[in-house]
């Protein structure tokens, strides 16, 4: 059945308009549309730039805060530490006192006893009731005379004897007033401990959000570390590593830094240039430069040659070994041997960056930081490590810890510098210590 003809005749027109509208859908847009769309595109790249500069920025702060509050824990801890060493020598003089004290009262107790008994009956019978004894006269004065010279030597020896007393009970109250003072820093000082694991935690978790790389570096530090023979092989073979590493993140930082110069340029080399519409023709987006959050650097890294008594203790203890004196094999220490308490705290020398991080060979737990300048420091003997290759640190920063099982765990410090040992005692603060050992 055939349409009417004005109906055929109204359907033309619409048909045309249909066909007209879509072949301008399907024709390229104008260059001020794709214009737009390069601008749209090339700020969208700068602000996603922009937001990833302001997460780094606030994860760096962050990492500074975290940092700032661990070498202040630190420090605390490693106060009360020395707080403890001190009541423990106090309380070994006290312990010495008491067994002295003891001892004499032992030796002299017969004597003791002989002049307590004396004194009681002297108390029962003093020399005035020979007075008004019924014996005779003679007899009472020459009773008295005797018992006049007893008393002295007896007032003084109950004098001495209550001295005695006194003073062994002043010793045990002592005692008593310095084990309270030490139950209450070693609370003071669990509290601190448990704080400063609470911040590794915290900190190794946004350094583990903010580079993936870490697991990486220490599997190669380890990987090192079984073919090095010797210390100064290890220092040579992590440097040399981190060299590498280092030179390879710069150049791909700036090949990137350049790939996304070269797609601005080019992106507004055509907009300028607004060619005519072609239909293979796509819109080019520019790329930020990669954003390296959490490398952790603080901001205010100090030169080392400048440093001379600038480092810290790396921890609480006592001096038993300085650097040339004869180890236990009769060898010239390259480095000094500190006695520290129990899980006693670990805090970093100087500011720098971990190039090694884990056990080796017959040093145990062993920590090396590259403070630049040339100069290393090598931490050994720790129990348990909290650093991780690639870290950075500041001085007083905590590292790790001492063990807990020894009664006095010994942390081994030495300091290089160009791959030689050289005495780290110029650049730690001077105190006054008595070297043990």
């Amino acid at each position: 059945m055939s349409l009417p003809e004005r109906p055929r005749s109204l359907l033309l027109p619409l048909l045309l308009a249909g066909a007209t509208c879509c072949a301008a859908a399907r024709a390229d847009p104008s260059p001020q549309a794709k214009l737009g769309a390069v601008e749209k595109a090339i700020e969208a790249a700068r602000q996603n730039q922009s937001d990833a500069a302001k997460r780094a920025d606030k994860l760096a702060a962050e990492l500074q805060q975290l940092r700032a509050a661990s070498v202040a824990a630190a420090a605390a801890a490693q106060a009360h530490e020395a707080a403890l060493d001190r009541i423990d020598a106090q309380l070994a003089a006290l312990a010495a006192d008491e067994h002295a004290k003891t001892e004499a009262l032992a030796r002299g107790r017969k004597r003791e006893t002989a002049l307590l008994m004396a004194l009681a009956r002297l108390a029962s019978s003093p020399p005035e009731s020979f007075a008004l004894a019924p014996a005779a006269p003679v007899d009472a004065l020459r009773g008295a005379l005797v018992m006049g010279r007893a008393v002295a030597p007896l007032v003084v020896e109950a004098r001495a004897l209550k001295a005695s007393l006194a003073a062994l009970a002043a010793v045990r109250s002592a005692i008593e007033a310095a084990r309270a003072h030490q139950r209450g820093e070693q609370v003071a000082l669990d509290g601190d401990r448990a704080r400063i694991d609470r911040l590794i935690a915290h900190k190794g978790a946004l350094r583990q959000s903010a580079t993936a790389s870490a697991d990486a570096e220490a599997k190669r530090a380890q990987g090192l570390a079984a073919q090095a023979a010797s210390l100064r092989d290890l220092i040579e073979r992590v440097e040399a590593q981190h060299r590498k590493v280092e030179a390879a993140r710069r150049k791909a930082e700036a090949a990137a830094a350049a790939e996304a110069e070269r797609r601005q340029a080019e992106a507004a080399r055509k907009s300028a240039a607004a060619p005519e519409p072609r239909h293979d023709t796509a819109v080019a987006v520019v790329a930020p430069p990669p954003v390296h959050p959490g490398s952790g650097r603080p901001p205010h890294i100090r030169s080392f040659a400048a440093a001379r008594g600038g480092m810290v203790y790396p921890v609480t203890g006592t001096l038993i070994r300085r650097f040339g004196a004869p180890d236990r094999y009769g060898q010239p220490s390259q480095g000094l041997s500190f006695a520290a308490r129990p899980g006693a705290i670990v805090v970093a020398p100087f500011d720098g960056q971990v190039l090694f991080a884990g056990p080796f060979r017959g040093y145990g737990q062993i920590l090396i930081i590259s403070h630049g300048d040339g100069y290393h420091s090598l931490l050994a003997g720790l129990d348990r490590l909290e650093s991780s290759v690639g870290q950075w640190l500041v001085a007083g920063e905590p590292v790790g810890t001492m063990s807990d099982a020894a009664d006095k765990p010994r942390l081994y410090l030495e300091l290089r510098h160009n791959d030689q040992p050289i005495n780290p005692a110029p650049w730690l603060p001077t105190r006054v210590e008595k070297v043990n050992g």
